[in-house]
């Protein structure tokens, strides 16, 4: 109950920031005009990585077969940051159109003591965007972190059951390769990821 909660206060601030328009249009769904900066090649950091889905399958970068994604670290009780990163990847699939099968949303949780596979799978259904909720245990969890250079640290006491977690709020982009192609901060809107994001696939890379 509180996630929904706290999903559903992030979605209103959201739409009270951004109203909608009264009929939704073609255009309405139309990125507009947004400089994008070039694809980066950051080399020594990302790769491929072995975790465990929401549906308590194996999952593998390489599993995405040619398709890319969106990468972020967070964890389902996190108050803010990953229900807005979430939501905002809704409007990023409206705004790339066609190309929405060809990007994954992965979400890695840095809680492994209550992310559970099904905590997971329950959180991400809110969301309605198709995201691959992934988790492991804690050497797991550093060694992939570690990989894309993120960090998280716990505020909690030991046998504290209600903390928050400070992690990295980075946004990777990697293409159908593997490979990182650009960071997203918290502050980017969704108008200048999907702008970024379209470049791979007008490229073709």
């Amino acid at each position: 109950m509180r996630r929904i909660k706290i999903w559903l206060l992030c979605c209103c601030a959201l739409a009270c920031a951004d109203p909608p328009d009264p009929v939704e249009t073609p255009a309405a769904k139309t990125a507009p005009a947004v400089e994008a900066p070039p694809l980066q090649d950051y080399g020594g950091i990302g790769g491929d990585f072995s975790l465990v889905d929401q549906h308590g399958e194996p999952f593998a970068l390489k599993d995405l077969d040619g398709r890319a994604a969106m990468l972020f670290f967070g964890y389902t009780f996190c108050p803010d940051i990953c229900p807005v990163t979430l939501s905002k990847m809704g409007r990023v699939y409206q705004l790339i159109g066609e190309h929405e099968e060809d990007l994954a949303t992965l979400f890695i949780s840095v809680d492994p003591e209550r992310d559970t596979a099904e905590n997971l799978k329950e959180y991400l259904a809110y969301f309605d965007i198709g995201a691959i909720g992934l988790h492991g245990d804690k050497p797991q969890i550093d060694e992939v972190i570690g990989q894309y250079g993120g960090h998280y640290s716990f505020d909690k006491e030991e046998g504290q059951t209600d903390y928050f977690v400070d992690h990295s709020t980075y946004t990777y982009l990697i293409d159908e390769k593997g490979k990182v192609r650009f960071l997203f901060r918290q502050s980017d809107g969704p108008e200048l990821m999907a702008a970024v994001t379209q470049q791979l696939f007008a490229n073709g890379e």
